[in-house]
C-alpha cells in the first residue's frame, strides 16, 4: 500500500470520527434544550408550520411513508437482506446491526427523558408512548442512510449508485418529517434522531472498513 493511500485512509478514518463525535454532540445539545424546556419556540413554529399544510391528499401520503418507518417495514427489509446470500455480508449484517442498536439506544433515552407527545388534539395516528426521540426518525435514517454509504462503497457503477442515493434519500428524510405532520412527534425529536443516526452510521461505516481491512490481510 502507497503512503499517499494510507495518509488517505487515515483522513477518512478521522472524518468518520469528525462526523460521529459532531452527532453526539448535536444530539446532546437537543437533548439537553429539550430537557430545559428551551425548545418550544422552535418546536412550535415548526410543527404549526405543518399543521397548516394538512390536507386529506397529504395526510395519505405521511400515512405511508410513515409506515415505511415502522418496525415490521424495517425488520422486513433487514431480513431480506440477511436472506439474500449476495447482500447478506456487505448489507445485512451491519444495516441489522445499526437497527437493533439504535432501537434499543431509543427505548433507553426514552425512558430517561419522559417527554411526553403532543397532544391528542393535533394527531393524525395513534401512537402510545414517550416521544423524544423520535424511533422512526432515527431507525429510518440510520438505515437508509447506512445503505446509503454501503451503496456508494461496493456499487462499481455510478450512475446506478447515485439514482440508489436519490431513492434511499426520500425515505430517510421524509419519514422523520411525516412523524411532525401527523402530529405524534415534536421537530426536536426527530432533529435528534437524525443527529444520533448520523453519529451510528458514522461508527459503523469505521467498524465496517476496518473488518474489510482485516479480511484482506
Amino acid at each position: 500500500m502507497t503512503e499517499e493511500r494510507i495518509t488517505t485512509k487515515k483522513n477518512t478514518s478521522r472524518a468518520r470520527f469528525v462526523v460521529m463525535a459532531a452527532g453526539v454532540l448535536a444530539f446532546a445539545a437537543v437533548a439537553a434544550a429539550v430537557m430545559c424546556g428551551a425548545t418550544e419556540g422552535f418546536d412550535d413554529g415548526v410543527r404549526f408550520f405543518f399543521y397548516d399544510l394538512r390536507s386529506e391528499t397529504l395526510t395519505v401520503i405521511a400515512r405511508i411513508i410513515t409506515y415505511m418507518g415502522n418496525w415490521q417495514s424495517i425488520v422486513a427489509l433487514c431480513l431480506i437482506l440477511l436472506i439474500i446470500k449476495p447482500t447478506r455480508i456487505k448489507y445485512g449484517i451491519p444495516v441489522s446491526a445499526a437497527a437493533l442498536f439504535v432501537t434499543i439506544a431509543n427505548k433507553v433515552i426514552k425512558m430517561i427523558a419522559e417527554r411526553p407527545r403532543p397532544d391528542e388534539i393535533y394527531r393524525l395516528i395513534e401512537e402510545d408512548g414517550f416521544s423524544f426521540a423520535s424511533g422512526h426518525a432515527i431507525t429510518s435514517m440510520c438505515v437508509f442512510g447506512l445503505l446509503i454509504y454501503l451503496v456508494r462503497r461496493n456499487f462499481q457503477n455510478r450512475a446506478a449508485a447515485n439514482v440508489l442515493t436519490v431513492v434511499l434519500l426520500i425515505p430517510a428524510l421524509t419519514i422523520g418529517v411525516s412523524r411532525i405532520y401527523l402530529g405524534v412527534h415534536y421537530p426536536t425529536d426527530v432533529l435528534a434522531g437524525w443527529c444520533l443516526a448520523i453519529a451510528v452510521i458514522a461508527a459503523v461505516a469505521e467498524i465496517t472498513e476496518r473488518l474489510r481491512e482485516r479480511r484482506k490481510a
